[in-house]
């Protein structure tokens, strides 16, 4: 099997002659972290997109669509969800990580961080992305999500399965939160020290990994 790795963007893979099965395995974009514009004010860490495992019957030599969730964008006050990874548009599909929302209060902890779920996912088996954090203090943001599984733990981030990407830390100095790692990895939480509005880490963008079995690895199976 000669497995072909997608990291960004949307097109067509053509399969190569004679392939009989593809495997598929596509992690969603994790979400971003709650922004805050409160002062003094920290928020959650946003999910980590799901991970979708798939064995396709395809036929060799034929375009194929695919499309990898792209890194979703931090807001101050929008709530921002992840993007799916899809293969033949509904056949696999791994949903983005949830966000969190925005954190208006002053002297506060925000929101909960994000629950990963396996909602809306399509595949032979369809897992969860990690939790994000809640932030353990108001001067202190939750982590987030693993991509794939892995939960936050407080301010701590989510590690994930390799390749799966692991959640950001939540952060204890007055910025935005950090971005989520590739595949999937959700964003963590911002924390405003003063007036200045600050962005909700991103969410990392997804990934897609495809491994074509054609009839002489079929063949080759158990030589040697």
């Amino acid at each position: 099997m000669r497995p072909t790795v997608y990291t960004t963007g949307a097109g067509n893979h053509t399969t190569r002659p004679p392939v009989l099965t593809a495997y598929i395995r596509a992690w969603g974009g994790g979400g971003a972290g709650g922004g805050v514009t409160g002062s003094g004010s920290s928020n959650g860490g946003a999910s980590g997109g799901q991970l979708s495992v798939l064995s396709d019957t395809v036929v060799g030599n034929t375009a194929y669509a695919y499309a990898v969730g792209a890194a979703a964008t931090g807001s101050t006050t929008a709530t921002v969800n992840g993007n799916d990874t899809t293969w033949r548009s509904t056949v696999c599909v791994a949903k983005g990580g949830i966000g969190v929302a925005s954190n208006a209060g002053v002297g506060t902890a925000g929101n909960a961080g994000a629950a990963g779920s396996a909602t809306g996912g399509v595949g032979d088996t369809v897992t969860a992305g990690g939790n994000g954090g809640t932030a353990p203090a108001a001067t202190n943001s939750g982590g987030g999500g693993g991509g794939g599984g892995g939960n936050a733990s407080g301010a701590t981030g989510g590690t994930a399965t390799s390749p799966g990407g692991n959640g950001a830390n939540g952060i204890s100095a007055g910025g935005p939160g950090g971005a989520g790692t590739a595949f999937g990895g959700g964003g963590g939480g911002a924390y405003a020290n003063n007036n200045t509005d600050r962005a909700g880490g991103n969410g990392a963008a997804g990934g897609l990994i495809i491994a074509e079995l054609d009839q002489r690895d079929l063949l080759c199976l158990g030589c040697g």
